[in-house]
């Protein structure tokens, strides 16, 4: 199987896991990481750049577009990609957001998870059915990270029950989760259609 037929289809059981990982030689892993730094880089771009949302008591609309593109990586390239990818991403935004850098970010593992999530499996950008078992794949992974992110606040920083629920939890689902629902399928879609049009080596 030819590099440019990797993750669009579904119906490849006799794939072994390190194509299913996009690792199975040389030329799949430089693809691989270099799709990692770039949706590192996406991520932290977003991340910086202030979202409007709109907070009511504990819950905050908005969108967090950052997250969807974990997802996407993961959908596009697979579990260790995608966790590469929001690892990577949220220690440089925390760069750019604080000037340091967490010698072991829980946050980081947490967004990481996310894009392993949803790379787990296997989708085809060209079916509406595949897309919305990317969407739902993306809100468990998303209910995931955010589940560590609230674990890490009680039993790791101690912080309050009610201040990891409300400051941590709520907007974390409340936000991120018609960000995953929505935003995935729809930029790995485009994704897809500008693979199409542009010789994408991977």
């Amino acid at each position: 199987m030819s590099e440019t037929e990797t993750i669009q289809s579904e119906t490849t059981p006799d794939k072994s896991w390190m194509e299913k990982l996009h690792l199975q030689n040389v030329y799949a892993i430089m693809w691989t990481l270099l799709v990692v730094l770039f949706g590192a880089v996406l991520y932290m771009f977003f991340e910086v750049i202030p979202m409007p949302t709109l907070a009511v008591g504990f819950f905050s609309l908005g969108f967090a577009p950052a997250l969807a593109v974990i997802a996407t990586v993961g959908a596009i390239r697979g579990p260790i990609a995608g966790f590469l990818a929001g690892y990577i991403g949220e220690q440089l935004a925390s760069i750019f957001l604080s000037g340091g850098i967490v010698a072991f970010s829980m946050y980081g593992v947490a967004i990481g998870f996310l894009g392993l999530v949803v790379g787990l499996l296997t989708y085809d950008f060209t079916s509406g059915r595949s897309l919305a078992k990317l969407s739902i794949l993306s809100a468990i992974g998303l209910i995931f990270a955010a589940l560590i992110t609230t674990v890490v606040g009680l039993f790791v920083e101690q912080v309050a029950v009610l201040v990891a629920i409300g400051l941590q939890l709520l907007p974390m689902l409340t936000i991120g989760l018609p960000t995953v629902m929505l935003l995935t399928p729809l930029f790995a879609r485009f994704w897809y259609i500008l693979k199409e049009h542009v010789p994408f080596p991977w």
